[in-house]
């Protein structure tokens, strides 16, 4: 089935036109984007509210609005700009790549960055000053690896340890108090 001639835009620039995200409306998941050259005689043009393109919009999704300024390709189906879907992701020099490897990186305005090494095999997550971290799993955690932890722990609950636990190089299983008498007499509290 062939389209009639008239049903195709005579300038095929009105399917496909470059812009920068002018605002974005959150709860409606839709941004509009401004394109066209500001100094033409028509100072450009703003999209109504259209979607912009999600990495994954399905049983999985992914949440990732995009940023004021950010540089989008506007996609517009039969040239009505309605329908018209922005793709963003491209690089400019307001928003340069924030990496030169192969690494995968996420950075965050606030500075926060999620990034996989595979070249080291090494996942980092730095957090700016006073951010905070959850991880939530009813079923549990397990960690598989020796853990090193810089600062204060406060624990909820009961702690249980299948081999020993040492303080300040003092082992609970093998330490030994002194002036004790045999018999049915208590230590007193512990001197370290």
């Amino acid at each position: 089935m062939t389209r009639a001639a008239e049903d195709i835009p005579a300038d095929l620039s009105e399917l496909i036109r470059l812009g920068t995200i002018a605002s974005v409306d959150l709860a409606a998941a839709t941004c509009t984007v401004r394109y066209g050259d500001p100094d033409d005689d028509d100072g450009g043009a703003e999209t109504p509210s259209i979607r912009w393109l999600a990495q994954r919009a399905g049983k999985t999704r992914i949440w990732s609005p995009p940023s004021i300024g950010e540089q989008a390709l506007l996609l517009v189906p039969d040239g009505q700009l309605a329908a018209a879907v922005a793709l963003v992701g491209i690089w400019q020099d307001s928003f340069p790549p924030p990496g030169a490897t192969l690494a995968e990186l996420v950075e965050y305005e606030d500075g926060a960055q999620v990034a996989y090494d595979p070249e080291n095999h090494a996942l980092t997550a730095i957090l700016p000053d006073g951010a905070t971290a959850l991880v939530e799993a009813p079923g549990g955690l397990t960690i598989r690896a020796d853990v090193t932890i810089e600062g204060n722990v406060t624990l909820t609950g009961r702690m249980d340890a299948s081999d020993d636990v040492t303080a300040d190089g003092i082992s609970l299983k093998t330490h030994k108090h002194g002036d004790v008498e045999a018999g049915v007499a208590q230590t007193g509290v512990p001197t370290f």
